[in-house]
């Protein structure tokens, strides 16, 4: 999948400050006077630091699920079910957390 970047152009010198062109002059592609300054937003990827987070989370969910009896009327399938399903989310929800905080800092 192709990634876009944004890209902000801060121009070195502005059209209307530039000389005039001595009109008896032929016309020459004009050069700039001096480098033009670019700056590359990196933003992180919202989507990977969710999947990461909640993949951790079903490994987390898994790991306690099966590290505990199954206790009651809850068979050990319906209880690893549930901590899959909650703590999935939980680390999804975690994982976007830390992307917007990472984004916020390098602002």
């Amino acid at each position: 999948m192709a990634e876009s970047k944004e890209l902000t152009v801060s121009p070195v010198d502005d059209e209307h400050t530039a000389p005039a062109e001595d009109p008896g002059e032929p016309d020459s592609p004009r050069t700039p006077e001096g480098p033009a300054s670019y700056r590359l937003r990196r933003a992180p990827r919202y989507r990977a630091f969710g999947f990461t987070g909640g993949f951790l989370g079903l490994v987390v969910g898994i790991v306690l699920a099966l590290s505990f009896d199954a206790a009651g009327n809850y068979s050990a399938q319906t209880i690893l079910g549930y901590f899959m399903a909650i703590f999935g989310l939980v680390g999804a929800l975690l994982g976007a957390g830390v992307a917007v905080l990472l984004d916020r800092r390098k602002d």
